[in-house]
């Protein structure tokens, strides 16, 4: 396994921040990379919305109710079965986000969720 080197003005801060919250200094940069990583895959997953919405009268035209998979801003993929499409791009990109969407007349949806800590609807 390759090391990573902090240059010693973060170790140092780090280490002030680990010792002043009863941490290690490791487990404060896991928590940095997990967060970093994730906030790259949403900013991934907002490209990918962006270029449905783009290729959306195309989608429209050809895959009208199907599934679709746009990864890297492209079609990757389509099928009249969500599980199906899904589990060949889990297969294939493992983790990666990639987008799966109904194509439908619109390209927006309206998303509700409901919140199990209040039942609550959310827009």
């Amino acid at each position: 396994m390759d090391m990573i080197a902090l240059r010693s003005d973060l170790y140092k801060a780090l280490e002030r921040s680990a010792q002043q919250e009863a941490r290690t200094v490791n487990d404060i940069v896991n928590e940095a990379v997990e967060h970093y990583l994730r906030e790259q895959q949403w900013a991934k997953l907002n490209r990918e919305i962006l270029a449905y919405e783009t290729l959306h009268p195309e989608l429209k035209q050809k895959y009208l109710g199907q599934w679709i998979a746009i990864h890297d801003q492209e079609l990757i993929d389509y099928d009249s079965d969500r599980i199906a499409l899904y589990r060949r791009i889990r297969s294939k990109y493992g983790r990666t986000a990639v987008l799966l969407r109904q194509v439908r007349e619109q390209p927006h949806e309206e998303i509700w969720l409901h919140t199990p800590s209040t039942g609550k609807a959310v827009l």
